[in-house]
């Protein structure tokens, strides 16, 4: 926005050395409150002395990600936080990139809105309900209306949960039982016979809490975080489970019902790039976030020169608690060269692991330049790979494995538009390179930006052309910024950020 429509009172003297003085002043005037400055460049007012008169206040925010009280009383809130030294500032990955004027990305120039609210009471915190007045404005109520299409119809009173006594115990999580990711195990419970309820008690007073469904309860049990089961609840006649919990307590507690079961195991999620790249932390990303990282492949060392023939260890990992597993790694090597051994069966019990080792052999004469050698696993409908690169020395240094360049210098869509950005992919290894590209874009946009993530293969020596579409109606007009992030073998790079315009 126009600086001038922004609401703001800056307070200064003619000289930076008046500031203080300019400051000591606006406080001098203002007879009805003690002004303390806060670091964040605002104020807070607080009434003169440190009588209690019997009532309290507290200001809400919506979004803000921390404030403290000093044990002086003064009041610090953080409008924003923003580093722009590390990552992007500093740029560990060069050539370091910027917003298309010069600018770090941190400094999120865009209109920012932030909400606040005061509110009051007689009494102290727990008595002005200040607690559940916070929850309140940061989670406002949201209804929406069944559509046509949508099946069956609700009782006229119907409630999916209820906690009891209102307002002393909050709810921090609902959600299907028996999901597997909370444990790492591979045995899901069917989800349609009850739910994980996490709770807390905000007064720091003991209470007994009361959990109600839209069914009656059949069983229940207390849990730990992984949500195993521990102490038994038994339902009281009207369905409702009971726990009593301490002062500012958090407790997860294991409901189900005998409501009819699912029809199936449901569908799987599973990654829009395959094969996932086993070490994620490389590329910034995972783990293989739909399905975390159940078993794994890892290959090293990561580099090898391939003068004749050369090692590798092979690790097989399972990650699952409550299942055994058992499959096949698959090698492929650059055409010509061959692997001994070709494959590697693998059998494993919950959370084991082996060490074997492949032997890849070139041929005679082999090409001069960087091969791959990657490690395949499925499980779960998904492709699991690590790659060590094969290098046949030539004398020169090894260059950049992949070249990414976006074909546009700028961006510019109607409002109710579209738009396609072309991005080409260059490989200058000699083997098949399988990545990710992501597109990366100013706040405000994600909405008409997509796909967000994509795979692409791109055959050794070649190259091959992305899209991404601009969707001028999701977005608002004004201008943003937009590039590029992919990652393949290990390996991150991001292209220029381009300016991207959206016009009415």
């Amino acid at each position: 926005r126009d600086l001038e429509r922004l609401p703001l009172l800056v307070v200064a003297g003619a000289r930076p050395e008046d500031d203080a003085k300019a400051v000591d002043a606006l406080i001098a005037d203002l007879d009805d409150a003690v002004l303390t400055a806060t670091a964040a460049g605002g104020c807070e007012a607080l009434p003169p002395g440190d009588a209690w008169d019997g009532r309290s206040f507290a200001v809400l925010n919506r979004g803000t990600p921390g404030c403290v009280v000093t044990s002086s009383g003064d009041l610090y809130m953080s409008l924003m936080r923003s580093c722009t030294g590390w990552p992007s500032g500093i740029w560990v990955d060069p050539p370091r990139r910027t917003a298309p004027d010069g600018s770090a990305f941190q400094l999120q120039r865009w209109t920012h809105e932030f909400e606040y609210a005061v509110v009051a009471g007689a009494g102290d915190w727990r008595a002005a309900r200040l607690p559940q007045a916070g929850h309140e404005f940061n989670h406002p109520l949201t209804a929406r209306l069944r559509t046509s299409a949508q099946q069956g119809t609700l009782p006229r009173k119907f409630a999916l949960l209820g906690l009891e006594p209102a307002g002393e115990v909050v709810l921090d999580a609902l959600k299907p039982l028996g999901s597997p990711l909370a444990r790492g195990g591979a045995v899901p419970v069917d989800p349609g016979r009850g739910v994980v309820v996490r709770m807390h008690e905000v007064n720091g007073r003991p209470v007994r809490a009361r959990i109600r469904g839209p069914r009656d309860w059949t069983e229940g049990a207390r849990a730990d975080v992984l949500e195993s089961p521990g102490a038994r609840l038994t339902p009281e006649r009207d369905g409702g489970l009971t726990v009593d919990l301490t002062g500012f307590e958090v407790a997860t507690v294991l409901a189900t019902t005998a409501s009819e079961s699912s029809t199936g195991p449901g569908i799987a999620a599973h990654e829009p790039a395959q094969p996932i790249h086993t070490r994620y932390w490389l590329h910034n990303s995972g783990p293989a976030p739909r399905g975390n990282m159940p078993v794994s492949v890892y290959l090293s060392p990561g580099t090898l020169t391939a003068a004749g023939p050369v090692t590798a260890t092979v690790r097989v990992g399972s990650e699952l608690t409550d299942a055994p597993v058992s499959g096949t790694v698959t090698f492929e090597v650059p055409p010509g060269w061959t692997a001994e051994p070709a494959e590697l069966p693998y059998a494993l019990g919950p959370g084991g692991f082996t060490l074997s080792e492949i032997t890849v052999t070139p041929p005679p004469d082999p090409t001069p330049g960087r091969h791959w050698l990657s490690a395949r696993l499925s499980y779960g409908g998904q492709v699991y790979e690590d790659v060590v690169a094969l290098d046949v020395p030539d004398g020169r240094p090894v260059g950049p494995t992949l070249v990414t360049a976006l074909g546009v210098d700028r961006i510019s869509v109607r409002h109710g538009e579209r738009a396609r950005v072309p991005v080409t992919v260059r490989n200058t290894t000699r083997g098949p390179v399988n990545g990710t590209l992501w597109a990366v874009s100013s706040w405000g946009t994600w909405a008409g930006i997509g796909p967000g993530c994509q795979g692409f293969t791109v055959a050794g020596g070649a190259e091959r052309e992305c899209a991404i579409e601009v969707d001028g109606s999701a977005v608002e007009p004004g201008t943003y910024w937009l590039l590029v992030k992919v990652a393949w073998h290990g390996c991150v790079a991001y292209t220029e950020a381009v300016a991207l315009e959206v016009t009415p």
